[in-house]
């Protein structure tokens, strides 16, 4: 983007200029107002913008004056003349100090997007000319292209030469594509993948756009969506195999819709070419060799495997597993980022497990870092990942002999500061809630709400006789969020109040 400054004393002129016209479908951006001349000449100088609007009539230094003094200090932006009908022939002989035109007040939306192109034309000729001095058209739009995908300039500086250099990627559905081969070597004259590229980009069907870099090639392909593309990139790598017996290493990236999106894109690409053992005799990949699923995974959550290890569902956990890993491919997850992820996850469930259970050292954390910063393979972090796991199971003391139910009961007397819902289990176990809720009576001997409400009561008693905590800390550490529905359940299971319970307490101690 241009930048663009409005000077004027008028408060509504400049307002008004700057909601007339969308200045950045222009190619422009607004980047500071000016109040009077002298306070216009010092952001001018400070900013630097490309195009200054400026009144030719303010108060203390007219428009012409800032002009004159600006181009002495060496500024060298354009200028457009905001000028009255009764100043237009003083205006007319700024001309004569480079200014590159002017505007009758009120300003016409028509006229001011005319001198717009007119200056944002000029400015696209002068990068032309210096940004990419003696390099030829086509190597210069490369350049730009490599730049967009690499993300190494800011938006606004990238958009102007994709402008610069006639680079369309206008249309809404963008996709990249990386194109390699497994002998690439960065560094070294590969000159057989060379030649097998070249052969491979006869077919101008196959890409709108490319950018060769060291040791790889990116095409970039507009408005068709990356299945179709992968279809068009797969049939033409196997003509290659057919008669050769060699192809090309070819990942696609997923669908974006604006040009500075198309990174994300060549990540995914990128993303799927380093993690290319996962994907089984894949001829191209792209994100459909993961696994094909209606909805995004979710990363499982600290609480989800915690339920799961401590009422000892290892199928659970399993799933959990699954989940993740799809959780990952799909977000282009970091082979770093998921082993942080699930130490991180470790430590967590490590402290939880020890505040509810009687063991010492139930997790050397070093040993685990170890264990897990070993692994190279996705599936095989994921596989330590679940052993550990089932390791936490066997300590905390669960062998699979105890019934669903009894886990569950379980489960609630180490948990009863959390939020537990018989729908939970229900879920986790395959149960309808309803026939659950009844196996649980009877096997217990009473609804999951009342017997989780007797472990939470039971608990709220031995902490007010124990600690020093207030009465509505203990209702929060014993699950109830709400100080007024403690007082209920407490009077409910007691017969008498908090406040009634110690003292009865101390009056029996005494006596």
């Amino acid at each position: 983007m241009y930048q663009v400054m409005i000077i004027d004393d008028e408060k509504i002129v400049r307002k008004g200029i700057i909601s007339l016209i969308n200045w950045e479908s222009l190619g422009f951006t607004i980047c500071g107002e000016g109040t009077d001349g002298k306070d216009g000449l010092g952001k001018i100088l400070r900013i630097q913008p490309d195009l200054v609007l400026v009144d030719i009539k303010m108060p203390g230094m007219n428009g012409i004056e800032l002009i004159h003094k600006a181009q002495e200090q060496n500024f060298r932006g354009h200028f457009i003349i905001l000028t009255g009908f009764s100043e237009f022939e003083f205006a007319k002989s700024a001309i004569s100090l480079g200014v590159k035109g002017y505007l009758l007040k009120p300003i016409d939306e028509e006229e001011l997007i005319d001198v717009l192109n007119q200056s944002r034309e000029e400015f696209d000729q002068r990068e032309r000319e210096n940004v990419y001095r003696g390099e030829n058209e086509e190597a210069a739009r490369e350049e730009v292209l490599r730049k967009t995908v690499l993300q190494l300039e800011s938006r606004d500086e990238i958009e102007k030469k994709l402008r610069v250099y006639h680079v369309d990627l206008s249309s809404k559905i963008l996709c990249a594509a990386v194109v390699t081969c497994e002998t690439m070597i960065p560094g070294t004259d590969n000159t057989h993948f060379k030649e097998k590229v070249n052969d491979f980009l006869k077919n101008p069907i196959l890409y709108d756009e490319k950018i060769r870099l060291e040791d790889s090639v990116v095409l970039i392909k507009k408005g068709i969506d990356y299945k179709r593309w992968t279809k068009l990139l797969d049939h033409q790598n196997k003509r290659m195999i057919q008669k050769d017996g060699e192809g090309l290493l070819i990942a696609v990236g997923n669908n974006v819709s604006q040009w500075y999106d198309l990174p994300y894109s060549y990540e995914f690409a990128r993303f799927l070419l380093k993690h290319e053992f996962l994907f089984y005799k894949a001829s191209i990949l792209s994100v459909d060799v993961i696994e094909n699923q209606d909805e995004m995974a979710e990363k499982p959550t600290i609480e989800y495997l915690c339920l799961q290890l401590e009422v000892g569902d290892l199928e659970g956990i399993q799933r959990g597993m699954r989940q993740y890993r799809q959780y990952c491919m799909e977000r282009m997850i970091s082979e770093m980022e998921i082993k942080v992820q699930i130490l991180y996850s470790l430590i967590q469930i490590n402290e939880r497990i020890e505040k509810h259970y009687e063991i010492d050292d139930i997790c050397n954390i070093q040993e685990l870092t170890k264990q897990l910063y070993v692994q190279d393979k996705l599936d095989d972090v994921l596989r330590t990942y679940y052993q550990i796991l089932n390791d936490l199971c066997i300590k905390i003391g669960y062998d699979g002999s105890a019934t669903v139910i009894r886990r569950i009961y379980y489960h609630m007397e180490k948990n009863y500061d959390q939020e537990l819902h018989l729908e939970t289990f229900a879920k986790m176990f395959h149960y309808n809630s309803n026939y659950l809720g009844k196996v649980f009576r009877k096997e217990i001997g009473d609804s999951f709400n009342n017997i989780l409400d007797s472990i939470r009561i039971t608990n709220a008693k031995r902490m007010l006789l124990e600690t020093d905590l207030k009465v509505y800390q203990i209702a929060e550490q014993t699950g109830y969020k709400n100080l007024d529905y403690f007082y209920l359940k407490f009077k409910k299971y007691v017969g008498i109040s908090p406040k009634e319970y110690i003292r009865h307490a101390q009056d029996d101690k005494q006596m």
